[in-house]
């Protein structure tokens, strides 16, 4: 995809007043109850950008109870959904050199629409606190081959080259770290200016070549460092709108019925007036119709083989008296013996490449499925190989006309010249049985690697327990009455509690797995573990490691005072005590022991420590995750007064550090939820490439022993 969404943001829309940004990565969960806000959420972020050109209708979509001031204030400029998309490095590059920016500084575009339709496209992110050295280096590298191909540079003496290559050595030395700030490109361009001015004299031609291609690099960087700000032109606004991703959006409304009247389809795809449920029947009726490749109106006459000739006519208004039907000619027969043959090939060749789609979807039978055309009713029928005989859609389950009727959509929506699609789906599944909500969560894990993928839910047999990083609550202000969506997964806010429960109940049925499944349960403290190793676990696996070995499933247990209970439930699989995990700090080191010396004594090697595998000190999951990373993360969610990069000590625990610097620096960490806030933020966003293989090998030794 050229453009990723990231974030978004809902404002003054239905039950929403102001959300917070919701981070999105290719497979989220929004979770909570009834009435909770999260289809707002989704019709919301849906009416940016509709495949299906789904209108903004105020009266349904402003707030009702500042309905009354709508046209007298002006609300219809207002914006109600905020969206940031990472462009792809090609556009950077693009947008960049027509600007005269930063790529970093058009890497993400902000993209708002207001309830008239109209849409705003902004570079609102064009202050950047560090960037990563390789790129000084890289404008150094590219300076020295130019320089070394200048006329004007090639005809000076030794002495003023030798001056330039000193200067060059200097520049370069003053880079000693992985990132660089404004000081470093500060201090840069005064050594360049002092250079000039002390060695070049009346020169013309060098300090112009210097200034050009070196300090006007350099002054990008200083630009982005202040914040400069970076203007769009209305060809690149054109271009962007052109080109950003598509929502398709579907909930159960859309399902479709076996059996089809015709002549009302006709009439209400015609229809301007439609309510939005009604609007969501027509629209799956329209895709279907669109993948049979023949229209309503074309089934409908093609079913009809009378004649009918109008015998009297009202003169004063036209109206018809009266009709008969007369049996058609010889060779009227006949054409419509050939368009009826050939609309019956149409369907039977649709419903067969329909059947062969579906199997590669659907996993909960091998179903065969067959249009019929008759007079004014167009059927669905289907059949299975337990039951052969052809029945209505209507007469198999809710779950499979649900799959069924969103899968056409799907189908239809994301091939129509706009594969570039992201979907939004409203309780998908909520008829499905339990195992088969199971798969549809695989399903969409592999859906999401094409197609980015936003759904609600408050079935814990969806929440995807290798996804949390990506798993957010929306539940009601009690205070407000108004919607609110937290990414904070733990029984700490009264409001939230019954929309977080289905997470804690997909936790139990985690458990449940490994007894039922035969997988491997591995104890964990809490959710930044959870989320850290299963990031580890895909690494390895990506890589070709443990490709044929049993699936761990990693069991947060809320901390250690949590294990003890937990671990009674999963050993009833079998005999063996399950791997325990623990950091390294003061409470893991001391219920080590208590297990060691009780529950796991004769097992104690199955009672792991993080500092096993790094070193005798108080080392925690986070020091298992490139430095660099959580470094980066840290000084951009936490501002101190000095950077956390300028104080990190290496190869020392990092989670005293992150919090002794924050105590310094008087920053609240919210207890111990600043790290899962961190972990999930470093799995959207970990690159392969920053690990090192001194780490890779840790982590190979790590889970050699829990799959031993």
């Amino acid at each position: 995809m050229s453009m990723k969404l990231t974030r978004f943001k809902v404002r003054n829309f239905r039950s929403i007043e102001e959300s917070e940004w919701i981070y999105v990565n290719d497979n989220n969960c929004l979770v909570g109850t009834n009435e909770a806000g999260k289809t707002n959420l989704l019709i919301a972020l849906w009416k940016l950008n509709p495949a299906n050109d789904e209108p903004i209708i105020p009266l349904d979509d402003f707030p009702r109870h500042l309905y009354s001031s709508y046209k007298k204030d002006g609300h219809t400029n207002d914006e109600f959904i905020f969206a940031d998309f990472e462009l792809n490095d090609k556009l950077q590059k693009e947008f960049a050199l027509i600007l005269g920016a930063d790529p970093e500084q058009v890497k993400t575009v902000l993209i708002s629409r207001m309830y008239n339709g109209k849409y705003y496209v902004k570079f609102p992110y064009s202050k950047i606190e560090q960037y990563p050295s390789s790129r000084l280096f890289a404008v150094i590298d590219e300076f020295e081959d130019q320089l070394t191909s200048f006329d004007g540079y090639i005809k000076e003496n030794e002495q003023i080259k030798a001056g330039i290559k000193d200067l060059i050595s200097k520049i370069r030395s003053l880079i000693t770290t992985e990132t660089f700030r404004a000081n470093i490109t500060t201090q840069i361009t005064e050594a360049v200016e002092q250079h000039i001015s002390k060695h070049f004299g009346k020169k013309v031609n060098l300090p112009e070549f210097f200034r050009q291609n070196f300090i006007m690099p350099i002054d990008r960087f200083n630009d982005a460092f202040d914040g400069k700000e970076v203007s769009t032109t209305k060809e690149i606004r054109q271009k962007i709108l052109s080109i950003f991703p598509k929502f398709v959006y579907y909930s159960d409304y859309g399902n479709l019925d076996s059996e089809i009247f015709l002549p009302r389809v006709i009439e209400d795809f015609e229809r301007e007036d439609l309510s939005e449920v009604a609007r969501a029947k027509v629209r799956t009726l329209q895709v279907l119709f669109k993948y049979v490749k023949l229209s309503p109106q074309e089934i409908y006459e093609l079913g009809n083989d009378r004649k009918v000739i109008v015998k009297r006519i009202n003169t004063h208004n036209n109206a018809v008296i009266s009709t008969e039907e007369v049996e058609p000619t010889e060779e009227e027969i006949k054409e419509w013996a050939d368009k009826k043959r050939e609309r019956g090939v149409l369907l039977q060749s649709a419903a067969s490449e329909l059947t062969l789609s579906f199997k590669k979807w659907w996993m909960q039978g091998d179903y065969i499925f067959s249009f019929v055309a008759d007079g004014n009713h167009f059927r669905i029928n289907v059949s299975d190989k337990l039951r052969p005989e052809s029945i209505e859609l209507e007469g198999r389950s809710r779950g499979l006309q649900w799959f069924f009727s969103f899968f056409l959509v799907f189908l239809v929506e994301t091939k129509e010249g706009h594969s570039n699609t992201i979907l939004l789906l409203d309780e998908p599944g909520l008829s499905l049985h339990p195992i088969a909500q199971y798969d549809l969560a695989k399903f969409f894990r592999k859906l999401s690697e094409d197609n980015q993928l936003i759904y609600t839910s408050h079935s814990p047999f969806l929440v995807d327990m290798d996804n949390l990083a990506n798993v957010k609550v929306v539940y009601i202000d009690s205070d407000t009455g108004r919607t609110k969506v937290t990414s904070n997964l733990r029984y700490n806010a009264k409001d939230a509690e019954k929309s977080i429960y289905p997470i804690h109940a997909a936790l139990g049925l985690t458990v449940s797995d490994t007894l039922l499944l035969g997988c491997s349960p591995i104890l964990v403290e809490g959710q930044s573990d959870q989320i850290y190793l299963n990031l580890i676990k895909r690494f390895l696996i990506g890589k070709g490691y443990f490709q044929n070995s049993k699936e761990l499933v990693f069991i947060q247990t809320g901390g250690v005072r949590g294990m003890g209970q937990v671990t009674k439930l999963v050993t009833a699989r079998e005999d063996s005590l399950p791997y325990v995990l623990l950091d390294s700090d003061k409470a893991g080191n001391d219920y080590a022991k208590q297990l060691k010396s009780d529950r796991y004594k004769g097992e104690e090697e199955r009672i792991l420590q993080v500092a096993d595998f790094l070193g005798d000190q108080e080392f925690e999951i986070e020091d298992l995750i490139p430095s660099e990373l959580l470094i980066r993360l840290v000084d951009r969610k936490y501002r101190g007064e000095r950077y956390f990069e300028d104080c990190y000590k290496k190869g020392e625990p990092i989670v005293v550090q992150i919090e002794a610097w924050a105590k310094e620096n008087s920053i609240n960490l919210e207890n111990n939820s600043w790290k899962a806030e961190i972990a999930k933020e470093v799995y959207n966003k970990f690159d392969m490439r920053t690990v090192n293989e001194e780490l890779v090998e840790v982590w190979k030794n790590l889970f050699d022993k829990l799959l031993s």
